[in-house]
């Protein structure tokens, strides 16, 4: 026989009727605490995995891309599931430009694109088992330091600076204000 949808019959639960009326507070505190745990679980994830792989810092590992920023992406090692990072700094000489709408970074001069989803191989350049943190780089090449430019005609030393043309470098690209 179903139940009458009047609400005159209260459902049969076990709790008292002060229980059940708090029942959204103490659902909102094990809400909490699940959370809590969830994240104490991910990062102890991270720091044993980063003391595993800390021995293994040099060596080349398929990872998965799972999400691109402006300041390079994230990547997954596909063993094991340890996440770093691989600064844009590091993926060579070349501007990367950042779409936000696709999340790629695409290379101005090549066409290498980085995306979510893709499979790729990378070297291991750091783990850090105390924070958790790992840091990866292009196989063919590590990091990227840039070779020092030999100096423009007619600026000279003044202390510690150069003297001559001032402003904004050459190579750094104005994001000014979008406009409505």
């Amino acid at each position: 026989m179903p139940a009458p949808q009047d609400g005159s019959i209260r459902p049969v639960t076990g709790l008292s009727t002060r229980d059940f009326e708090r029942l959204d507070v103490t659902s909102e505190m094990i809400s909490r605490a699940e959370r809590r745990a969830m994240e104490a679980e991910r990062e102890t994830t991270d720091r044993y995995v980063a003391a595993f792989l800390a021995a293994q810092i040099g060596e080349i590992v398929d990872v998965r891309i799972t999400g691109v920023q402006n300041f390079g992406f994230f990547a997954t090692v596909e063993s094991i599931g340890g996440d770093g990072l691989v600064p844009v700094s590091t993926l060579g000489a070349e501007h990367f430009l950042y779409d936000e709408a696709s999340q790629t970074l695409t290379g101005e001069d090549s066409g290498d694109a980085y995306r979510p989803g893709m499979r790729i191989k990378l070297r291991l350049a750091e783990a850090n088992p105390v924070s958790g943190a790992l840091r990866f780089e292009l196989p063919e090449g590590g990091s990227y330091a840039p070779a020092r430019m030999p100096r423009p005609a007619g600026v000279k030393h003044k202390g510690k600076h150069m003297a001559g043309k001032r402003g904004r470098p050459a190579n750094i690209r104005h994001q000014g204000r979008k406009r409505r």
